[in-house]
């Protein structure tokens, strides 16, 4: 038995470590796409957005479709359509096609990532599931850690395309060897087809904020189409819980929200990543932009963030055994903030990277990235079972994809399309809210329930 779980955990891990891996080098290629297409930093922004609007639209839809058709199925179509936008990325012949195509990615994650840890934890010892999920997160973590010493070289030396040629190169065996190696779950044939509909209602109020937050500031907080996204974007929320509640097989369905526990860690799941995700990419932006660091340059200098994380995270896997999960991301949360506080402190336009970038990259590594998320993903599963658990996981991953696509767009609504001489007070701007953010993601996580002490007989 347990030589099976570590074998179906081995075969998971390589799609998610295709994902992370891939996700990881995005921001570096950033400077060098807007280069390639000649786009303003906004226009670039929506590489990362449209990944993430996609995969937060149809990771619901695909947790539904995995219990339907059964998770190695859902995880083999995930896989096919990540292979396939890649092939497209690699090949875009203009911005908008690009963007197409890493929606098409984020539409293969949505179905990979839940299924890979349902998959898992099919298989995994009942007692044992906290360290298989971080377990899950650390190999992500690995991922991290390569990316951007890998992705930095590559995109140095042959552009930013050959990020997407690598993801081919390892998706196309990962893809064989799931197909060869994984065995179906339990399928339930008599669950209804999910709300299609009801996700693109979601993908276009999500696509509408995002359009209004990044392009307000360059277009004008007045202008005519801010106005009509926004309020467009609004008006659907109302419509999307009629669809909640009316549908059969809903986006979000209603009797999770009931379930005290899981409904905080739905709430913690999109506050925290707000101010974590935007973190992460705007360092990148700023060696690259402000103190001009190449992209491997910008990738070793980054390198502490993501061995820091992988490591924190493993730690938090040991530590949860002691400690309640909430305690470990109580102290997550602060250690970011620490990390917030500095980078709008201490960094200045001229480059300093071990006096002034070094503690802020370490900090965030082991706070947010290593030690709060992977707690997230534990506390959240704490009130769901083997029936819940792809459909709760999914809901959680749709939270973190709305509070990081939320935070992004406010960080690159922020940098706007400025000139060089404006890029430091821009960052200056940005640190600001994200300190803000990173002091509010404490106190969320001070609302966390705690750990239910077993009761003896």
């Amino acid at each position: 038995m347990r030589a099976r779980h570590w074998a179906v955990f081995w075969v998971c891990m390589g799609a998610v470590f295709l994902v992370t891996l891939d996700a990881t080098l995005q921001p570096l290629a950033l400077v060098s796409i807007g280069e390639s297409f000649s786009a303003s930093r906004p226009s670039t922004a929506w590489v990362l957005s449209a990944f993430s609007i996609s995969l937060a639209t149809f990771v619901v839809a695909a947790g539904r479709l995995a219990d339907r058709t059964g998770r190695r199925q859902s995880f083999l179509v995930g896989l096919a359509l990540y292979v396939l936008g890649s092939v497209g990325g690699w090949l875009a012949p203009e911005l908008w096609v690009l963007v197409l195509c890493r929606a098409l990615q984020g539409a293969g994650a949505a179905f990979v990532m839940p299924a890979s840890l349902g998959l898992i934890l099919a298989v995994w010892p009942e007692n044992d599931q906290t360290r298989a999920i971080t377990a899950w997160t650390a190999v992500g973590g690995v991922a991290g850690a390569l990316a951007p010493t890998l992705g930095g070289l590559l995109i140095d030396v042959w552009g930013w395309r050959a990020a997407y040629g690598l993801s081919v190169v390892i998706g196309v065996p990962s893809f064989i060897a799931a197909r060869a190696l994984l065995t179906e779950t339990e399928r339930k044939v008599v669950s209804r087809l999910p709300d299609f509909v009801g996700a693109l209602m979601v993908a276009a109020s999500l696509g509408l904020l995002t359009l209004s937050l990044v392009q307000g500031r360059t277009w004008g907080w007045t202008d005519s189409r801010i106005i009509v996204a926004f309020a467009l974007a609004i008006v659907l929320v109302p419509l999307i819980r009629q669809r909640i509640l009316s549908h059969p097989a809903p986006i979000v369905e209603p009797r999770l929200l009931k379930l005290r526990t899981y409904r905080r860690a739905l709430f913690i799941a999109i506050a925290i990543p707000s101010f974590l995700f935007p973190y992460f990419v705007m360092m990148v932006q700023y060696l690259e932009q402000v103190w001009d660091y190449r992209p491997l340059r910008a990738g070793l200098a980054l390198l502490p963030f993501p061995a820091a994380a992988t490591l924190a995270s493993v730690l938090a896997g040991r530590l949860s055994r002691r400690f309640d999960e909430r305690t470990i991301a109580v102290a997550a949360m602060a250690t970011t903030t620490v990390a917030v506080v500095w980078l709008r402190v201490v960094p200045g336009p001229e480059p300093a990277y071990w006096t002034a970038f070094f503690v802020p990259i370490l900090l965030g590594g082991i706070g947010g990235w290593g030690m709060g998320l992977p707690m997230i993903n534990a506390i959240g599963a704490r009130d769901l079972d083997n029936e819940t658990y792809s459909l709760g996981m999914g809901v959680l991953s749709t939270a973190r994809q709305v509070g990081a696509l939320t935070g992004l767009a406010v960080a690159f609504g922020l940098l706007g399309n400025v000139s060089e001489a404006e890029l430091f007070n821009r960052f200056q701007q940005i640190w600001t809210v994200l300190v803000v953010l990173s002091v509010l993601g404490v106190f969320v996580a001070l609302s966390l329930p705690r750990r239910p002490t077993p009761h003896r007989s």
